[in-house]
């Protein structure tokens, strides 16, 4: 057998070794796209949580301006608040359910006011009301809205 005969093809060190360099590439991709895919669900739990404080707030915020009296207390699973207001007397009961939606009901009709809420707290102080919405997306911070002193007068 000559000489170049022999080396055709390659040796079993050179095949590991490309092996070896060919897992470390492939690790350092894999990395860099898992790295990837937490920042963008980090990122869409932060939307979530953005959206449900957002969508609560609309509807809240009207009704306690409208409410005739707003007393302090906590909105979750176990507890409601209700609300009244108008001259022909509107109810609003607001609940969370155990699906982490906040419940809006006018007058017995139920629809889903925002989802994605553990609890809404509201505190009272004179002419003005604090509302603080905690979403339930982990990581998520409160929001937290001032109402202040209605056209018709204090609650």
């Amino acid at each position: 057998m000559t000489r170049t005969a022999r080396q055709r093809g390659y040796t079993i060190v050179e095949a590991l070794i490309g092996i070896t360099i060919l897992s470390m590439v492939t690790l350092v991709m894999a990395s860099t796209f898992l790295v990837g895919v937490r920042a963008i669900s980090n990122e869409a739990r932060i939307i979530a949580a953005d959206n449900a404080s957002s969508d609560a707030s609309l509807s809240l915020v009207r009704d306690l301006n409208s409410a005739v009296t707003v007393t302090a207390g906590t909105i979750d699973a176990a507890t409601p608040m209700t609300l009244t207001y108008g001259s022909a007397p509107t109810t609003v009961v607001y609940s969370v359910d155990g699906s982490r939606n906040l419940i809006r009901t006018v007058n017995g009709t139920a629809q889903v006011a925002a989802r994605g809420i553990t609890s809404v707290t509201i505190a009272v102080t004179g002419c003005y009301a604090t509302v603080t919405i905690q979403p339930s997306a982990v990581g998520a911070t409160a929001s937290t809205l001032n109402v202040s002193n209605r056209p018709g007068g204090c609650f």
